[in-house]
């Protein structure tokens, strides 16, 4: 009961204040604190697939420059091995090792001489990647500019245009699972730090519930009752390292936008939500929602048919010279 009270008197005073500005900060930086990882505190099985992808995804990178630098990397590569041996022998052979050996057979590929200028090092690569067949999903691929202006032969102008925040969905209940689901899988194309994807969406669609939700976010008055489905962006914390509190923001909004945008190609209108909300408030929406605590909410998306004819806010944009700062 004196919980109970005691956010009351936070939702109705504090929020708006400085001291409830401090209680919002103090909450984010105990979920990071708890949750993020360093190399020496690898604690669970999240951690330890941030940090193989964040290791494994360097070697990416530097197989990607423009003149790989001859065998390069060998003691992070040590590591990377010696981490994702201890992960396979507690967790099992999954995505993460596959993807590991595939990104080191290509290592490999490029520095044959390995051989005879570090035989130890050598053995290491060999025995781990154990000679697979791979399906590609590590290391570098070829891409061509045909192959890009092939895919970008659209009006992405009129396409990002068209898409508006909706508050005046069609009263047809009948989005399908799959259109949601097709848009999820275009959205997780998203870059994020070192290939982390952090990012986690929860869908919604008892009616129930969404009306719980909707009613803690307090920004959809006026039309709730048209939102059809519900999605909520996370992310997790888990997958961050020291100085990556903002990036949880970063890779979970950059997330948020591709999302809106799949949304929108499978004709999919939508309405962003905002959880600028009081520390409370979040904590509810978690329990309502069974959201883990270690994830951080980034936007509620409320989602719904087009009617045939709609009205949207013109939402008028700055001009670009406010937006620009040319640097000579």
């Amino acid at each position: 009961m004196i919980k109970k009270i005691k956010a009351k008197l936070y939702s109705l005073f504090f929020w708006q204040s400085s001291l409830g500005e401090i209680f919002n900060k103090l909450y984010d930086l105990n979920i990071f604190l708890s949750n993020y990882f360093t190399t020496s505190s690898l604690k669970n099985k999240s951690a330890y697939q941030a940090f193989l992808t964040k290791q494994y995804h360097i070697v990416e990178k530097g197989l990607a420059l423009p003149i790989p630098r001859k065998n390069f990397g060998i003691p992070k590569i040590k590591v990377l091995i010696e981490k994702a041996i201890f992960y396979r022998s507690k967790y099992g052979e999954d995505r993460i090792v596959r993807n590991i050996q595939e990104v080191l057979n290509q290592y490999l590929e490029r520095n044959s001489e390995l051989r005879k200028l570090n035989i130890e090092f050598y053995k290491m690569l060999v025995d781990f990647i154990d000679s697979k067949k791979f399906d590609r999903h590590g290391g570098v691929k070829i891409v061509t500019v045909t192959e890009i202006k092939k895919a970008v032969n659209i009006d992405f102008k009129s396409f990002m245009q068209t898409r508006s925040s909706v508050r005046n969905f069609s009263s047809e209940n009948n989005i399908l699972e799959e259109e949601v689901y097709k848009a999820i899988e275009i959205a997780k194309y998203t870059p994020s730090v070192c290939n982390r994807q952090s990012w986690r969406v929860h869908y919604f669609d008892n009616r129930v519930m969404i009306d719980k939700l909707l009613k803690i976010q307090n920004g959809n008055n006026g039309f709730t009752e048209s939102i059809n489905k519900l999605l909520i962006v996370t992310t997790s914390t888990k997958y961050f390292t020291k100085l990556e509190s903002n990036q949880v923001f970063v890779d979970g909004g950059m997330f948020a936008m591709s999302l809106v945008l799949a949304l929108h190609s499978q004709s999919i209108a939508s309405c962003c939500l905002n959880t600028c909300l009081p520390y409370v408030d979040e904590k509810k929406i978690k329990i309502i929602g069974k959201i883990p605590k270690d994830e951080r909410l980034i936007m509620m998306i409320g989602i719904g048919k087009y009617k045939e004819v709609f009205e949207v806010a013109i939402s008028n944009r700055i001009p670009l010279e406010e937006i620009i700062r040319l640097k000579k």
